[in-house]
């Protein structure tokens, strides 16, 4: 039986699968039994964890087959998480006033930037709310209370977003509304694909992977080409497993330092998951931003912090929350994805054919650990599988994950038509534009949208060093030069030659 009930947002009410019998034969659930040898969820009786299945997606032409998920955003890095991946989100995010996005001015009087506007659409979708009169915040992806890193991120790239299109209108009094958002949005894609490939990619994967799937950007690398017959999207391994590797960099806590570089204090990772309300206090938005830049994340290995695997949403009337590695299992076995050892095969790698052969790839004591739950390394799930591998010299993943990861990556930048680097479209940037955006880091946007920032390390992924990756003074970082799109000739971006 399918739960019809529509909630106050108007979308279907999710089924609860664990403790309400009619559903027992609704296809939306697909919960995980939890054993009561379970040594936490035992401590409060929990014997089950409500898990809700993708929506599918409409195969080609209707026709039959295998329930295959849909993807509710682009796959493109074309920073559609800030502005939307449908035209409805996307007027909602603009004010339509000088190219300008929403914003909520609530620390204004007090010489303080804007933050995201508040979801009014939607107000309970991602997001627990204390009260009524408290709102989370609205984005071009709806994920982005999820925590609080990601509205801190959503907020910098909207500031970016807003200041850049305000300098456009100076240099081009002559253009629209819909120019100058255009535009801006054209520049802050590349943006996005610029620092995901210069800054975030190479620690990723290291040199040798990047140089080898030619996933280099700007110096050094051997060329960009567009292949318009290859197939962008984001692949199902790529999103149920792989790119989940991150969650075993997941800190207990998120620490806020000052603008000085002083630590100052820390919150549980639990207490900020769908509640971003401390970025309502003056300052604090700095302030995780100071501690995100210089607090170390967590090694990349088999172990997730008891925060998202005892704790992730957790209401605050509750003391247990979900368990994010169990959903990410559960996750990759309701996609009908293929094994560890499948995805191994696929990547050019011995397949595992007994336990004692995974203490080449993986610590003893992991590789030990598999054969009390696994009775075969066929049976073992993509996710657990990558994350335990040992990592390839230079690189943080192992090689089944870079070989997926890279994979991924590499179809986004040759298979997206209006990628930065690409020439020959009305949209395209000249060649001193690219120049331009090839010398931008994060460091610019944090530099440049902060409220009191001055100072920070130039490559911000990376810890401060000071002959490596010294802080250096706000000002001495070379900022993009939007003077090269000054439109002498008043055509306008869609006519640029």
């Amino acid at each position: 039986m399918i739960d019809d009930v529509k909630n106050k947002n108007g979308r279907p009410k999710m089924p609860d699968c664990c403790n309400d019998r009619r559903q027992a034969d609704n296809p939306l659930c697909f919960p995980i039994q939890i054993p009561d040898s379970d040594e936490f969820y035992a401590l409060y009786g929990q014997k089950c964890m409500n898990v809700i299945r993708s929506l599918p997606g409409v195969h080609h032409m209707c026709k039959l087959g295998p329930r295959d998920p849909i993807n509710q955003v682009t796959s493109y890095l074309d920073a559609s998480f800030v502005y939307g991946s449908d035209l409805e989100t996307e007027r909602r995010m603009r004010s339509y006033q000088g190219g300008l996005l929403k914003t909520l001015p609530v620390f204004r009087e007090i010489g303080l930037k804007d933050l995201l506007p508040p979801n009014l659409h939607a107000p309970d979708e991602g997001c627990i709310r204390p009260s009524r009169d408290i709102f989370c915040f609205d984005a071009g992806d709806n994920r982005v209370n999820e925590q609080l890193v990601l509205a801190t991120l959503q907020t910098y790239l909207m500031r970016e977003h807003n200041r850049i299109a305000v300098e456009l209108s100076h240099l081009n009094p002559h253009w629209d509304d819909e120019t100058i958002y255009q535009e801006t949005r054209l520049i802050i894609g590349a943006v996005v694909q610029q620092i995901t490939y210069n800054e975030f990619l190479p620690m990723v994967l290291g040199k040798d992977v990047m140089t080898k799937e030619n996933l280099v950007v700007g110096r050094g690398s051997k060329g960009h080409k567009y292949s318009p017959t290859l197939d962008a999207s984001t692949s199902n391994s790529f999103s149920t497993a792989a790119f989940r590797f991150g969650h075993s960099l997941l800190p207990s806590t998120i620490e806020r330092w000052s603008t000085s570089g002083k630590y100052i204090d820390a919150r549980r990772l639990s207490e900020l998951l769908r509640q971003p309300y401390d970025m309502y206090k003056g300052g604090f938005v700095d302030q995780y931003t100071m501690g995100l830049i210089n607090q170390l994340a967590q090694a990349m290995d088999d172990a997730v912090t008891q925060e998202v695997t005892n704790h992730l949403f957790q209401m605050p009337e509750h003391r247990f929350g979900m368990d994010l590695a169990a959903i990410n299992m559960q996750r990759g076995r309701e996609h009908g994805l293929p094994s560890y050892n499948g995805f191994r095969e696929f990547c050019g790698l011995p397949r595992v054919t007994d336990f004692f052969e995974l203490n080449t790839v993986m610590s003893n004591n992991t590789a030990s650990a598999y054969s009390d739950v696994y009775g075969h390394p066929d049976d073992m799930d993509l996710w657990s599988g990558v994350v335990s591998e040992k990592p390839l010299d230079g690189s943080m993943v192992g090689p089944t994950l870079a070989c997926l990861i890279a994979e991924q990556f590499r179809v986004l930048k040759e298979g997206d038509r209006f990628w930065f680097e690409n020439q020959g479209l009305p949209s395209s940037f000249t060649p001193e534009q690219i120049d331009a955006i090839h010398q931008v880091k994060l460091s610019n946007i944090i530099c440049d949208n902060s409220d009191g920032i001055e100072k920070l390390q130039v490559y911000l992924m990376v810890l401060p060093d000071p002959k490596i990756n010294p802080v250096v003074s706000c000002a001495t970082l070379p900022r993009l030069d939007l003077s090269l799109w000054r439109d002498v000739a008043g055509a306008g971006v869609h006519q640029r030659k």
